[in-house]
């Protein structure tokens, strides 16, 4: 930990205070996990985010029976497919694409951390060692971004916790791509996207504008206009 001298306790959420030995010791656990499924550098890397472009993303986002998201953005066709988000993020695209073979006992044993646990148990964030509560909210503020309440997860989220904790392999651009059809309303992944739309642009020689709210699509780069209208975007001409 880069800045370990300069705090002493933290805070997860509502919840009581962390010492800072104990929450360095539990990121030591969980950058190991990490690092097991292949994610650690994706967690640990940045970029600009252009919030205009990514709704346009959305909003002109088609429907897919598939797991490929397609889209138009300043009339460029975006294609975002597992191996695509594999290969832009550098994290293996093998592993489940599901938690259905996983039991909810089972998850809960390894969340917990307890041979015995009541399946019908209402588990929430406060339940779970400080690890497993850490991964929880990496969970749901990252990779598979949800709205509402992050303290109470959902059975797909123990499972996934579960898989993180005991090294099960999980596709995660197969599920990224996945959750961001499943969402489109929500816009999750404004950093991903944002990086994405970039190299796509980047490889057809298309320069994004120093303000890049100073975009505003004509009518030949539309595709659903009432989903640019959601977003709050201006057409060119003013409609």
């Amino acid at each position: 930990m880069r800045y370990n001298s300069h705090f002493s306790s933290v805070k997860l959420h509502l919840e009581k205070w962390l010492s800072r030995d104990v929450l360095v010791s539990n990121l030591a656990i969980i950058m190991t996990w990490l690092e097991t499924m292949g994610w650690f550098d994706y967690m640990y890397s940045s970029h600009i985010i252009y919030l205009r472009l990514v709704k346009l993303f959305y909003a002109n986002l088609e429907s897919s029976t598939t797991c490929i998201a397609n889209s138009f953005v300043l009339g460029t066709p975006i294609s975002i497919t597992p191996d695509l988000v594999a290969k832009i993020l550098g994290i293996p695209n093998e592993g489940i694409t599901n938690f259905n073979d996983i039991g909810r006992t089972e998850a809960l044993g390894i969340c917990l951390e307890q041979p015995n646990v009541n399946p019908l148990m209402n588990v929430t964030s406060s339940h779970l060692p400080i690890a497993s509560r850490i991964i929880l909210l990496i969970v749901t503020n990252t990779f598979l971004p949800k709205e509402g309440s992050h303290t109470l997860p959902s059975e797909r989220d123990l499972k996934f916790v579960a898989c993180v904790k005991n090294g099960t392999p999980i596709n995660l651009p197969y599920l990224i791509v996945n959750h961001l059809l499943s969402r489109p309303n929500h816009t999750p992944y404004p950093m991903l996207l944002s990086r994405i739309i970039t190299v796509v642009l980047a490889s057809l020689n298309i320069d994004i504008p120093d303000d890049e709210q100073t975009v505003k699509p004509t009518h030949n780069q539309l595709v659903n206009k009432a989903g640019l209208r959601l977003c709050n975007i201006v057409f060119e001409d003013g409609e």
